[in-house]
């Protein structure tokens, strides 16, 4: 079976150079690698070219530019496909033994909307992320003469991500898929000498690992059904007619497997948090712009086999089992975010659960793809969660590099309050200063009061905060409402997803409480420390994309009125088809906060309620307060301010209760899941190790090693035999015909 579907083949003058999208960073991977071992410590090389910052920035530019054109020219035409060249082919001899079954395997690009979707979020946060790295790693002494291989791996790592998107096929989606693998254990332990970030790098390439085998396992089932693994062949409705509707769920059940461990969701989780070793361009990387979102991007990528006729019905029990890990993982990460005093770990669990809202929201979209007569709801549901993709990835993003500049600022604060003039003490990001203070930059417990003193940082996690919470007409209020919506209306439709639709509207208000927590320990109240009050911006080139994500944040309303809620997968639907900017904000604000529907329109506001004022209300109460006296924010933030002050004054409480209470500690230790790695690390998976050790130096060395003492002692037998004498040599020949000659007539 290798029946090529009718996706129409793109012709234009730009598409064979789009190619270069992927190959630019690919091929300025080993010129940083190479310049910087040349130039290494050169004063050129570090105050002019940034140690490759700069070259890398032209480079990313270059793709986002690029990508811009391909998503410009294609937006709104639907579904195509660019073939660039062959790869690879062989051929094997046939059953019959004579005919020759040759295979192809070939390189293209595949655009529909959700490349474009993704192609934009990537190519344009790499970008900014390396404008951001540029101020961060180049200004702390610790990553002096090391820098070059940081750009070297970022460029590397972001080629891997583009190229997964731009793959027209699953073999070069799980290629570039592994080099993404590759190059997050390299940057996760880049501070290799560190045991913590060697051990953090070692724990997320193999969870990930672990994911990535059942991966394999799918894609080989996939290729066993379709005979082939590109999207022209699979995505066939006449070939996904032909296979088993049992095995082909079974094969995306073990794809799906690969997208939990990739996107950090329930069990394969464990690795995320303690990916916060790295650097925090990394973690921005990472964790929010691209590496998580391609387990979502591969489930998004499973639209056309639950929305073909053929299998309609056969696959809602994959859809759910996708939607209730989503929401499982919602509430547990949100819970364990509660209890973090990291700033970065906040961000980390928060997004483990965003993660899970939107696998939920897909696991939703799936379902009512593969039930008949629910079709028309799916895009809607699909495109909500494509829109959460996104509006969480500029806000996380941006979260996490304002979290990156409050860590920066701290550090640079400590140093100058304690006078460390020889600058061998540790400046880099989730490096604890090895100080006789032990003091914590990463802490909240050491922040406090940075509203007036980090304007433009305070600001960007404020936006970024109300986006991931909900808050309305910020960010991810448009979106989050579609998932918790949509999740609810196949809850109406399948029981069974009572469990995720609840998880996602719990999580609305966990998500709103930790959130706001962050943020009132970071900025709000007196500083908690002599470093916090000694804080101030600094760093250029670190706010540049931090206004710019707050404006794309915000613009999220003017996206909405695009109908991004909508935005599909297939052909079918185009970018503004439905209606103009000014009719889609009226339709959205209509179905939003007027639903006619009386069961929805009180699924928003209780979503609303729980998520914009419960979880907000108390943190304020636990957690707010005024700024220093004489300290003023910006008069955007000051309200923010003087409420959760007042809110604390009226209505905190004592909660060293709930502090010391067994779960509160159980959360702290992340419900123990990582002790149950941890021994499973070293009981099983060592043990296993120290078995194969044995064996391999018991049976497999003693089996080789006494071949060779028995060879040995043959040869110097045989070698006995050679004395020269020619009468010894004729009468051994003699023998050797005889012997011959009698096996000869024994056979006969």
């Amino acid at each position: 079976m290798a029946t090529t579907t009718d996706i129409p083949v793109i012709t234009s003058s730009f598409t064979e150079y789009a190619i270069f999208i992927v190959l630019l960073p690919m091929l300025a991977f080993p010129v940083i690698l190479f310049l910087g071992r040349l130039f290494n410590g050169n004063e050129t090389w570090v105050k002019s070219a940034k140690e490759g910052g700069l070259i890398a920035l032209p480079i990313m530019v270059a793709s986002f530019i690029l990508s811009l054109i391909l998503i410009v020219e294609f937006m709104g035409s639907g579904t195509g496909s660019y073939y660039i060249g062959d790869w690879l082919n062989f051929g094997w001899i046939g059953a019959d033994g004579m005919t020759i079954e040759e295979k192809v395997f070939g390189v293209g690009i595949y655009i529909d909307h959700v490349t474009v979707m993704l192609l934009f979020v990537a190519s344009f946060l790499c970008m900014l992320i390396n404008i951001f790295s540029i101020g961060y790693m180049n200004t702390d002494p610790v990553n002096d003469n090391r820098n070059h291989r940081f750009y070297a791996e970022f460029v590397l790592f972001c080629s891997g991500m583009l190229g997964m998107v731009l793959a027209d096929s699953f073999l070069w989606l799980f290629i570039f898929w592994e080099l993404m693998g590759l190059c997050s254990y390299l940057l996760i332990g880049f501070y290799y000498e560190r045991p913590s970030a060697a051990y953090a790098a070692k724990k997320a390439f193999l969870t990930t690992r672990v994911g990535d085998v059942f991966l394999v396992i799918g894609l080989v089932m996939l290729w066993n059904m379709f005979g082939s693994l590109d999207y022209s062949v699979v995505f066939n409705p006449d070939n996904i007619a032909a296979v088993d509707a049992g095995e082909l769920q079974m094969a995306l059940g073990m794809m799906f497997i690969g997208a939990v461990g990739k996107s950090a969701q329930f069990p394969l989780h464990v690795w995320l948090p303690d990916a916060m070793e790295g650097p925090t361009p990394v973690s921005a990387l990472i964790h929010a712009a691209t590496m998580v979102n391609a387990g979502l991007y591969l489930v998004a990528r499973m639209f056309p086999f639950f929305g073909a006729p053929a299998m309609a019905g056969e696959l809602v029990d994959l859809a759910f089992i996708i939607a209730a890990i989503g929401g499982i993982t919602a509430v547990m990460a949100a819970a364990i975010a509660f209890v973090q005093d990291d700033l970065k770990k906040v961000l980390a669990y928060s997004t483990m659960s965003q993660l899970a809202y939107i696998f939920t929201g897909l696991g939703a979209a799936l379902w009512l793809a593969n039930t008949p007569g629910m079709e028309k709801y799916a895009i809607v549901a699909f495109g909500a969660a494509l829109f959460h993709l996104f509006n969480h990835a500029m806000a996380k993003g941006m979260l996490f590099m304002a979290s990156g500049s409050v860590i920066h600022e701290m550090h640079h604060a400590h140093h100058d309050v304690h006078h460390h003039d020889d600058h061998g003490d540790d400046h880099g990001d989730d490096h604890h200063d090895d100080h006789h203070d032990e003091f914590d930059a990463q802490s909240m417990s050491n922040m406090g009061g940075l509203a007036s003193k980090m304007p433009i940082t305070a600001t960007a996690m404020l936006v970024g905060s109300a986006s991931i919470m909900g808050l309305p007409l910020i960010g991810g209020f448009w979106s989050k409402e579609g998932i918790i919506a949509n999740a609810w209306r196949v809850a109406l439709e399948d029981p069974r997803f009572f469990l995720p639709a609840f998880c996602v509207l719990l999580g609305a208000a966990m998500t709103g409480f930790y959130m706001s927590r962050m943020w009132l320990k970071t900025f709000a109240g007196k500083p908690k420390t002599e470093v916090a009050e000694h804080v101030h911006e600094q760093t250029p080139w670190i706010p540049i994309p931090l206004v710019t994500l707050t404006f794309v944040t915000l613009s999220s309303v003017i996206l909405a009125g695009m109908m991004f809620t909508h935005w599909s997968s297939d052909s079918g639907y185009a970018f503004f088809s439905e209606k103009g900017l000014i009719d889609g904000l009226i339709y959205e604000f209509e179905h939003v906060f007027l639903n006619s529907d009386a069961f929805y329109f009180v699924l928003t506001y209780v979503a609303i309620f729980i998520g914009a004022i419960v979880g907000p209300g108390l943190a304020m109460a636990l957690y707010g307060g005024a700024l220093k006296e004489g300290e003023k924010a910006k008069g955007w933030m000051q309200p923010i301010i003087n409420l959760s002050a007042r809110v604390n004054e009226k209505r905190g409480f004592d909660n060293s209760a709930w502090a010391d209470s067994g779960l509160s500690v159980a959360l702290k230790e992340r419900l123990y899941f990582d002790k149950w790695y941890d021994t499973a690390m070293l009981k099983i998976v060592a043990g296993f190790a120290v078995l194969c050790a044995i064996f391999d130096r018991k049976v497999i060395d003693g089996t080789i090693k006494t071949i060779e003492s028995s060879s040995q002692k043959i040869s110097l037998s045989v070698r006995k035999l050679t004395t020269g004498s020619a009468r010894d040599y004729i009468m051994m020949a003699a023998l050797g015909v005889l012997v011959i000659y009698a096996m000869l007539e024994v056979r006969i």
